[in-house]
């Protein structure tokens, strides 16, 4: 895994760069070795005492443990670049032959360093385990019909219910998207982590949540290591309809919209039927203008190679918006281009969250923050009031 190769190799540089050089007893350099290991080994220990992929830790101890450690990932960057640019200084400044030698290097990294890292993975967690705040966004849909102008929908992504976001967490986020009072409520994936004995309680202030269209979701890969067979029979106790390769009508003020939700391409891996856009939108007319919900914002390019005239719109999570500023150019490789916000194909839109919550196995956000989307759908092809007549016309 790539956090497993991080960790081991911020743990190799603040062994050598940190700890090897400490004038101290190698008992003692042993010990801190062996404590910043343990902090590094987050996902590693839960797994052994747990057996589980999401650590299981009540939330203090969670909290403190991914603030140790996301400061020691930090500190590792910081440092590695702080030596980097001390190496280019030395050698811009490097003697001519017959002057004096240069004076020796700094054995180890600036002792500001790490409480500067401590400060930032601080902010940087709160930011991750915070309640995020509603994100209103418009979105012009080409060949949107008049009638759907102006429907507001509550986009939750990536909900990750575990010890790190617990039910206070959730009531949280159902007071938000409630007092947003949108239309329409969907989930596109990556809700649970964990089984249903784990996370039921977690999940139960999702039944407060209220649209007059209702509230739907899809799987993502995290449903799938979640044990999603022993999940269907729980979703409608907490008012969710789950849409795995199949759609459903909507109606407003006599219009029809199709929404429709697919798999995750993960489902292979467990023997069942991976995204299937064609088989969710199955016989409907495909002049209905479209909401498909996908996990993966990658999706979009088969949703590009449909051939129908309806309006279409996906919106997807799965990238966590790339978590940390810098990192969404990795995350943009591996999910096919896409990491955060609207994007456009033809009369084709892409929206992807930055989402709610993140795995509690790396609960850090820098520069990219948690969201709530309300998004506004719009068509170019209703009336609206001149500029100036009290209307936002800014799309």
């Amino acid at each position: 895994m790539i956090i497993s190769t991080v960790a081991a190799l911020t743990l190799l540089y603040i062994g050598l760069r940190c700890i090897l050089p400490l004038r101290a007893p190698v008992v003692v350099r042993l010990g801190l070795f062996l404590l910043a290991a343990l902090i590094l080994g987050k996902f590693h220990v839960s797994r052994l005492l747990f057996q589980s992929w999401t650590p299981e830790f009540p939330f203090p101890l969670m909290a403190a443990w991914s603030l140790l450690q996301c400061a020691l990932l930090i500190f590792a960057v910081l440092g590695v670049l702080a030596d980097i640019f001390r190496l280019v200084l030395r050698l811009a400044r490097r003697a001519p032959a017959g002057d004096a030698p240069a004076a020796a290097p700094r054995r180890g990294p600036h002792p500001l360093l790490f409480p500067a890292s401590l400060l930032i993975a601080a902010f940087g967690v709160f930011s991750a385990l915070r309640v995020p705040p509603v994100a209103p966004v418009e979105i012009v849909v080409p060949g949107l019909p008049a009638a759907w102008d102006g429907l507001t929908v509550a986009h939750l992504a990536d909900l990750h219910a575990s010890r790190a976001y617990p039910e206070r967490w959730f009531a949280g986020v159902v007071d938000a998207v409630n007092a947003a009072r949108p239309d329409l409520v969907v989930i596109t994936g990556d809700l649970l982590d964990g089984s249903p004995e784990q996370r039921l309680d977690a999940l139960r202030p999702l039944r407060r949540l209220r649209a007059p269209l209702g509230v739907y979701a899809c799987p993502g890969n995290h449903e799938y290591y979640s044990g999603l067979k022993r999940w269907r029979s729980r979703f409608p106790s907490l008012g969710l309809l789950m849409l795995e390769n199949e759609h459903i009508i909507l109606r407003r003020n006599g219009a029809e919209l199709l929404l429709a939700g697919v798999t995750d391409e993960v489902a292979e891996r467990f023997a069942l039927p991976g995204p299937d856009i064609r088989r969710a939108l199955g016989s409907a007319d495909a002049s209905l203008p479209l909401i498909l919900l996908a996990h993966r914002p990658r999706l979009f390019e088969r949703l590009k190679e449909l051939a129908r005239p309806g309006a279409a719109l996906q919106l997807s999570g799965h990238t966590h918006g790339g978590q940390v500023l810098g990192l969404d150019l990795l995350v943009r490789r591996l999910n096919g281009g896409f990491a955060r916000g609207l994007y456009a194909s033809g009369d084709k839109r892409l929206y992807v969250s930055p989402g709610a919550a993140l795995w509690s196995g790396m609960p850090l956000r820098l520069g990219v923050p948690s969201a709530i989307p309300l998004i506004t759908l719009r068509s170019p092809l209703a009336e609206r009031p001149p500029q100036g007549a009290g209307a936002s016309l800014a799309f």
